[in-house]
């Protein structure tokens, strides 16, 4: 915190000069400032912009060319209205706009606009602020999918490192450009800002754990009165920058007056995504997701280990519950934990219980997840992070059934079914050494692959309108629907992050859009782009012989199959050779398998 608050004095007492303003613009790539110029920030739902006018300059914003300013959102007409800077006066003028121009909350035709003042073009929203502060909300805060991509990094890093990493998202009073520049100065210059929406700023704290976290939430809290904010944490709360997004929401929507900051609730713990679409929301569409589920009423009839495996959020707490719910078990409670959530220091005492003494802060017994869930189920989730003093002591207790809590010598007998769920392709951490073979073995009596959510495409449509309807419910909003082109683009994207990237996508959306139905423009960047990238029918070909267009992505895909399928080929279909020679992880490899549906010849 101490780097943060020097900072902020330094922010706040230093003036800088013109050459200096100039050379801190230049090294930022924000465009020079000649001397009669003025500046605004217009905020849209793409993030924020400068725009600079010169004395005597005149542009017009609109949604499209010829407009100067185009800013995507259909609030704005064409050409909107126009801003021209004469005699070092602002002037905004409306240009027959349909949801007209206002200034400071009045509709006008044509007004002079004062330093500080709030002009809005529809739903878009442009502010007056002075040059110090222009330049650094233009610097310091992203559009959300930048933001997102950012995380998506970050998470990344944390996870392959085991570093910490926070998330925050602050909500206040009126726009989010008008408490903006409090906020920035106690920000540190590798922390990223995203714009979630009109009145939400989405945060993440690379390398800062809940106190510091805390502490910095306690200070933007007495510099913005009215502050409220949603703490998520990794690997505390989620292992994956999908889930901490989702989660950190969910922990902002639960902030009130009284209670002004939130933590998130761990994700395995029943309140991830996942479980929020189970039980009377189950969707069963696609005919991969009936078969799941009919060997999930095979399994329920057993207590054999089963290994549910499936990219981050398709679900696969969900089907662990199921399983649990439809089994003899289902009287005595079902734990979750999430093996990547815990400190090394701390797996086993989580998994089995502590005596008084056993370590430092062990100031009374505890019962551990194991001996909580005797005669239920437990589910390890993310199992592939466990320690290997964990991993052997989990193979103890599969294989005797007992266990001894950290700081004793007694064994104790427990009847437990063990549902381990994970993303990692197990077999390739066994060759390497880093999970122990006998323990797959053991785990593995019954293997239940999740299919992605783009191998279930039929899901997608009820999926997003249960999602429609849950963030109209808790937001207060009031959409009837998703328009049929915004469905064609849910349908197209891929989903890396699955039911919980989709549930993210429609939560927001809700939150921006302007209409009575989520439109295209209201789904996210790479959603939007995906839909153009997507493979067309092919052209047939123009009369006289001339060929046909060629489309860039399908000719791509076929040429990246047809290398994926010679490498497996000359390694005799042994993936991991093929993954070698293709410079490709095992588990890239396999998933582009899925992608370009490539199999083995009989």
């Amino acid at each position: 915190m101490a780097e943060r608050d020097d900072k902020a004095s330094l922010l706040q007492t230093t003036t800088l000069s013109a050459e200096d303003r100039a050379k801190l613009r230049a090294a930022r790539g924000l465009p020079a400032v000649a001397p009669g110029s003025t500046s605004l920030l217009v905020y849209s739902r793409d993030g924020v912009r400068l725009v600079t006018l010169q004395e005597g300059q005149s542009l017009v914003i609109g949604r499209e060319p010829p407009a100067d300013i185009t800013v995507r959102d259909s609030s704005l007409s064409r050409q909107h209205a126009s801003l021209e800077l004469s005699s070092g006066v602002l002037w905004v003028e409306d240009l027959q706009s349909t949801n007209g121009t206002w200034v400071n909350g009045e509709r006008v035709e044509r007004s002079k606009v004062e330093p500080g003042a709030e002009l809005a073009f529809g739903a878009v929203v442009a502010l007056v602020p002075s040059l110090r502060s222009a330049e650094a909300s233009a610097a310091g805060l992203e559009g959300h999918d930048r933001f997102q991509r950012v995380l998506e990094v970050e998470a990344l890093r944390a996870r392959t490192f085991g570093r910490k990493l926070a998330c925050l998202m602050l909500r206040a009073e009126g726009h989010v450009g008008r408490w903006f520049e409090r906020i920035q100065p106690r920000l540190r210059r590798f922390d990223a800002c995203g714009l979630y929406s009109q009145d939400t700023l989405e945060v993440l704290l690379p390398e800062e754990d809940a106190a510091g976290a805390r502490g910095l939430v306690a200070t933007l809290a007495r510099d913005v009165p009215g502050l409220r904010c949603g703490l998520g944490l990794m690997p505390d709360h989620a292992c994956s920058a999908e889930g901490l997004l989702a989660l950190t929401h969910d922990a902002l929507r639960r902030t009130s007056p009284a209670q002004p900051l939130q933590l998130a609730v761990e994700e395995a713990c029943g309140e991830s995504p996942e479980a929020a679409c189970a039980p009377g929301c189950l969707v069963i569409r696609s005919p991969a997701t009936v078969e799941v589920y009919r060997v999930v009423e095979r399994l329920a009839r057993s207590s054999i280990p089963v290994l549910i495996f499936g990219e981050t959020g398709t679900g696969k707490e969900m089907v662990a519950r199921a399983i649990h719910q439809q089994s003899k078990r289902s009287a005595k409670p079902i734990r979750c934990v999430n093996c990547g959530g815990i400190p090394a220091q701390l797996v086993e005492s989580t998994l089995f219980g502590h005596e008084k003494g056993a370590f430092t802060g062990a100031e009374r017994q505890a019962a551990g997840v194991f001996e909580s869930a005797d005669g239920g189920s437990v589910l390890l989730d993310e199992i592939g992070e466990l320690p290997p003093a964990a991993q052997a002591a989990l193979l103890r207790v599969l294989e005797t059934k007992r266990f001894t809590r950290v700081g004793s010598t007694k064994e104790l007998e427990v009847d437990v079914r063990i549902l381990a769920a994970t993303h990692k392709d197990l077999e390739a951490m066994a060759k390497a050494g880093t999970f122990r073979e006998d323990l797959l073995y053991r785990l593995n009596a019954m293997t239940l692959r999740l299919p992605p959510l783009r191998e279930r495409v039929e899901e997608i449509e009820p999926l997003a309108l249960y999602f429609l309807t849950q963030a109209c419910q808790a937001d207060g909003r009031k959409v009837a629907g998703i328009a049929p082109e915004a469905l064609d683009l849910l349908r197209q994207h891929d989903w890396p992050g699955n039911v919980r990237e989709l549930r993210n996508a429609i939560e927001r959306a809700v939150v921006i859009t302007r209409g009575p139905r989520l439109e295209v423009e209201d789904l996210p960047e790479r959603v939007r782009e995906h839909g153009r990238l997507a493979p067309q029918p092919a052209a047939e070909a123009a009369p006289g012989g001339a060929p046909s267009e060629i489309n860039l992505k399908s000719e791509m895909n076929r040429l990246e199959a047809e290398l994926i399928r010679k490498a497996l080929v000359r390694s005799h279909w042994d993936r991991n050779l093929a993954a070698s020679s293709l410079g490709l992880p095992l588990r890239t490899l396999s998933h582009k398998m899925q992608v370009l549906g490539i199999r083995r010849d009989d």
